[in-house]
């Protein structure tokens, strides 16, 4: 966001105008929610910019007739303009450290300025106190941008941290206010305008977090004219199963099905045929030679290739094994097919042996790990990833030059060579079920199938999925829901996507 402003004063504002324009505009919103009744405010603030703010909305709700005091538990500001903003308030009613257990319970409403987005790490000793007395005051506590004890790209949250009731976004959200780790310290979030365009946005440098709604999507999925036959949506491949694991070659196949693709192929083991061909109605098969065990033999991969040829995209990896045959099975993939591949499940603990065969595909390639599997992939350790998926996520994706979908509480999509992020803030823990990965890729390959690129196939197939098992929970529940119950509801779930008579 700091790289936005920057833009905006190129074009002729200043910091400092663009301070007053963020403290004018939390003071109206926390007057119109809180204050009305002009009680006595406490403005806890740091010593940097989000400190700077504080001054400015305590100077404006002063100006509103609220009784006003701020406390600085870092010292005061000593240069810049939080410090020349700090000279416009009243001196006798700044509080320089000290003790600060009057003072919170005096206020009525508190006004946490201490941290912005640049936080890292955990609040010192002195803060971690102050924040705990906070959360345990009963006060109305407004967060300034994030809360103090967040991180703002991750939403980590090491240590104490304020635990707003609201928090004002200044421009626009940011990872804090989505990610779901940070959820119980962010309140209700409203956003500040301070004049940020969507020009000084896009010319922003570095890293670009985003989210979808419903219109989004209607307008990134592909069309569907009435003059069409199974050919126009594409013919999907799913490369599942194993004798062990039926189950996840269904249900990848039933959500290419569900989501709109024109013809389904499913190839899987010839020893899964019992298993897997009584419920198959709707989905071409493709038995392939099985190994002793059940799963996919070497001998499959050049007929896998032959039949890719008549398919527009690929799945692999659901409930495959990881024994020698899925392994050569899934290295020929990923060295000879033509078109667009997603990686999922077995594959990628398959691919964990040697990532750097992604750069032999001649095709876009989406892989679709859960942390286990990225551990796996990256020689990370679980915790380290959870910390940071969307820089986890990116830095493989450039590395090896392909989607990644980090699967988890927050789902994160990135592509090498592209800085914007997607951030999926749909979802439940009702997918926190074996099954649910392999309808992810399902979907995903469908809408590759019939005919999106690589990105926007995976953010949509993320939406779809976490949108359609928030409708199936509150229809359900998250405890008793399934995989197959979410796959149910997808065609009602879609309808909401259709337009001018489209079918989806």
């Amino acid at each position: 966001m700091y790289s936005a402003e920057e833009s905006a004063v190129e074009r002729g504002t200043t910091f400092a105008q663009l301070m007053e324009k963020a403290g004018a505009a939390c003071a109206d919103i926390i007057f119109e929610e809180y204050c009305k009744e002009k009680p006595d405010v406490l403005v806890i603030s740091g010593k940097g910019k989000n400190g700077g703010d504080g001054f400015v909305i305590a100077r404006h709700l002063t100006g509103k007739g609220c009784g006003v005091k701020v406390f600085l538990p870092c010292g005061k500001p000593s240069e810049g303009i939080s410090a020349d903003n700090m000279k416009l308030f009243d001196e006798e009613r700044i509080i320089d450290g000290g003790d600060y257990a009057s003072h919170i319970n005096e206020a009525e409403v508190i006004v946490d300025a201490v941290y912005g987005t640049g936080f890292r790490g955990e609040l010192d000793k002195n803060c971690a106190e102050l924040a705990k007395a906070v959360n345990e005051s009963g006060k109305t506590v407004v967060s300034i941008d994030i809360p103090s004890g967040a991180e703002c790209d991750t939403a980590a949250v090491k240590g104490e941290a304020f635990r707003a009731d609201m928090t004002i976004a200044i421009s626009a959200l940011k990872p804090v206010h989505v990610l779901k780790q940070a959820k119980p310290f962010c309140g209700r979030k409203k956003t500040a305008d301070i004049g940020i365009t969507a020009e000084d946005i896009e010319n922003a440098q570095g890293r670009l977090f985003f989210t979808y709604n419903d219109e989004d999507i209607l307008n990134l999925l592909p069309e569907r004219p009435e003059i069409s036959n199974k050919g126009t949506f594409g013919n999907a491949l799913c490369i599942a199963g194993s004798r062990d694991m039926p189950g996840a070659a269904k249900m990848a196949s039933l959500g290419a099905l569900r989501s709109g693709a024109g013809l389904v192929t499913l190839a899987f083991p010839d020893a899964a045929y019992s298993a897997i061909a009584p419920s198959v109605t709707e989905q071409v098969m493709f038995p392939c030679p099985s190994s002793a065990d059940g799963a996919f033999s070497a001998d499959s991969a050049a007929a896998l290739i032959k039949k890719s040829a008549s398919c527009t995209a690929c799945l692999v990896g659901c409930g495959m094994g990881t024994g020698a045959g899925t392994s050569e099975t899934v290295n020929a993939l990923i060295n000879r097919i033509t078109i667009p591949l997603v990686i999922d499940a077995d594959a990628l603990n398959c691919l964990s042996k040697n990532p750097a065969l992604l750069k032999n595909a001649r095709v876009p390639v989406i892989i679709t790990p859960h942390p286990g599997e990225m551990s796996r992939l990256t020689g990370r350790g679980i915790d380290e990833i959870l910390s940071a998926p969307a820089e986890t996520a990116k830095e493989f994706a450039d590395r090896y030059k392909c989607t990644v979908v980090l699967k988890g509480a927050n789902t994160v999509v990135c592509e090498s060579g592209r800085d914007e992020i997607f951030i999926c803030t749909q979802g439940n823990s009702g997918l926190a079920k074996g099954g649910s990965g392999d309808l992810l890729s399902g979907i995903i390959v469908s809408l590759l199938a019939q005919g999106m690129n690589a990105f926007d196939a995976a953010c949509a197939g993320v939406y779809i999925q976490s949108g359609c098992a928030d409708e199936t929970a509150a229809a359900l529940s998250k405890r008793g829901m399934t995989v197959t119950d979410i796959i149910g509801h997808l065609p009602v779930y879609l309808k909401r996507f259709e337009k001018d008579g489209d079918i989806i």
